[in-house]
């Protein structure tokens, strides 16, 4: 549930899917996006919810790792991450 209303922000079509052209310079090392996260949902890949949350916030890290603070994807980040973190504590 968490992951589909997630996924159905306005903001989460730039973190949907990453391309290798996404990740210059490999500064990126263990690259996660919201497709990846949805098919291992699909395909049960998961044995816990701290797995699921553990992939969902490496998109945060990798996003403010990669991305100027004043970027339109840093700050998009920070509000779906807002968003996430309200749901995840309900």
């Amino acid at each position: 549930d968490i992951f589909h209303e997630l996924e159905n922000e306005s903001y989460a079509n730039l973190f949907y899917k990453y391309t290798k052209d996404d990740v210059k310079n490999e500064v990126i090392e263990y690259p996660m996006d919201l497709f990846t996260i949805n098919s291992k949902l699909e395909n049960n890949q998961y044995t816990s919810l701290k797995e699921f949350e553990k992939d969902i916030r490496l998109i945060f890290c990798n996003c403010y790792t990669y991305n100027d603070i004043k970027s339109k994807e840093y700050c998009s980040g920070k509000i779906l991450e807002s968003i996430f973190n309200e749901k995840w504590n309900e």
